[in-house]
């Protein structure tokens, strides 16, 4: 028992022995890794070296989590900006790729900067709106002069002579709607009804007739078509050879008429514009100051006197300008008049006066001492 009992003590020493070396080994152990912490707390934070070494890991690692993040953040912004700068570079390139189309552009339509390149093209899209209106207007024209080219169809309209196109255009139009309309409708019945026996024939002699007279019929149908083109187009070149001496003498009459009716009539009426009525007819209306229009015949006597006359005033001014003077003879012309108009007559007729001879004719008195009273010593008074 006592040798068994040694026995186990031996054993219970070598078991203390081998535990105390594990113990030794530990501690070492443990030194060693308070002195890394101590060197790591120093490379990292002054704050950290009054920690515990257990502490002081606790605090390291939640440092290096922290500083994980970071790293993880700072990576994913690099690569970012990365992108954004390459992102960058190519818009740069798209943007010098656009301002050198821009310049190309700047150079084709003839400008000066860019911000001028948008009103090139509304001009461009203008052009060529205009440019497709005339080819058509062009082949119109060319399909309704029967084989003629447009040199010699302008050089026919250059000859024609304003100042009988509307009694032309008047005629040819009476030619249209009284003669040559219904014999086209005429022809046309015919023809159908010619066209529905043919349908009805069996291929005997009578079939060839109808089809002689048929075709006869269509050949006159031909060429009361090509008359009715001829005149149509006619009818247009003289209507717009009308247009274009009216743009180029209405106007200014219109504007001239215009200041005298608006004085004539003590400015009730503060111009006159052309307008058409319910035949398709120009007529002449008056604008009052409000923008309300008023017909001719919407007019007193009185006001339709005073647009006479404004007209014939404005129409003989430009006589005057481009013929030379002619006397303007003119009898009691203002007994319609209210003494403020008839004032302004006056006025309008001792400017008249300073270009031409004014001859006025009356045997109102009133008349006679308003013409007193301008005061101007062209202004002669004869008692007859």
């Amino acid at each position: 028992f006592l040798i068994e009992r040694c026995g186990e003590l031996f054993a219970g020493l070598e078991k203390a022995r081998v535990l105390q070396q594990r113990i030794d080994g530990i501690d070492r152990d443990a030194e060693l890794f308070r002195k890394q912490v101590e060197q790591v707390v120093e490379q990292v934070s002054e704050g950290l070296s009054e920690l515990a070494e257990e502490d002081a890991v606790v605090r390291l690692n939640a440092l290096l989590s922290t500083n994980r993040d970071r790293q993880s953040r700072r990576n994913s912004l690099e690569k970012q900006s990365r992108k954004l700068h390459q992102e960058k570079q190519e818009s740069a390139e798209i943007i010098k790729s656009m301002q050198d189309r821009l310049q190309a552009l700047c150079v084709e339509a003839q400008c000066s900067a860019p911000s001028e390149l948008e009103a090139a093209e509304r001009s461009s899209e203008s052009y060529l709106q205009l440019k497709k209106e005339l080819a058509a207007m062009e082949q119109q024209i060319l399909e309704a002069g029967e084989g003629a080219g447009l040199a010699d169809l302008e050089s026919e309209a250059e000859h024609a002579d304003a100042d009988s196109l509307p009694a032309e255009i008047t005629a040819l139009e009476r030619i249209i709607k009284e003669e040559l309309q219904p014999q086209q409708r005429e022809l046309a019945e015919e023809k159908g009804r010619l066209h529905k026996e043919l349908e009805l024939m069996d291929g005997s002699d009578a079939v060839a007739l109808l089809a002689e007279e048929s075709q006869s019929l269509l050949a006159d149908i031909r060429s009361h078509a090509e008359h009715y083109v001829r005149v149509k187009f006619a009818a247009r070149i003289l209507r717009d050879q009308i247009e274009e001496y009216r743009k180029q003498n209405q106007g200014p009459l219109i504007k001239r008429a215009s200041e005298h009716f608006a004085a004539l009539t003590g400015n009730s009426f503060a111009t006159l514009q052309t307008d058409f009525n319910s035949r398709d007819e120009p007529v002449l209306v008056g604008i009052r100051p409000n923008d309300a229009r008023v017909h001719v015949e919407g007019m007193s006597a009185g006001t339709r006197d005073q647009l006479y006359l404004a007209l014939r005033l404005a129409s003989l001014e430009k006589y005057i300008d481009s013929a030379g003077p002619m006397p303007f003879i003119v009898d009691d012309i203002l007994v319609d008049f209210d003494d403020q108009r008839s004032k302004a007559a006056l006025e309008r007729l001792s400017q008249l006066s300073q270009k031409t001879q004014v001859i006025l004719f009356t045997h109102h008195m009133q008349l006679v001492e308003q013409a007193k009273s301008l005061g101007k010593e062209h202004v002669q008074i004869h008692e007859l």
